[in-house]
């Protein structure tokens, strides 16, 4: 039996295959979303600002490079892009 052959097999005991399974990814998505934001609120707290507007402004040079700032700047930068795909995902699953 192949994977794809127990995982239905297993979701077909809950109820329809493709709504447990699509009730399943949208949580995971949802839990993955809402740990990413959670950062995102975080480092735009630390800097008074979003990651667009910390982006234009250039407050890494207004900062100065250090490794805090750089690290947090792509720390944000990281985040924003995987919410992005996350939510787009999340959007072809509904």
């Amino acid at each position: 039996m192949t994977v794809e052959e127990k995982v239905r097999q297993t979701a077909s005991k809950i109820g329809d295959p493709w709504t447990v399974l699509s009730n399943a990814l949208k949580k995971d998505i949802l839990v993955k979303l809402s740990e990413l934001n959670q950062v995102v609120q975080r480092l735009e707290e630390k800097y008074g600002v979003n990651f667009e507007d910390f982006d234009k402004q250039n407050l890494l040079d207004q900062l100065g490079h250090t490794w805090d700032v750089e690290e947090d700047y792509y720390e944000w930068d990281r985040v924003v892009t995987e919410l992005h795909k996350l939510e787009e995902i999340l959007r072809g699953v509904e």
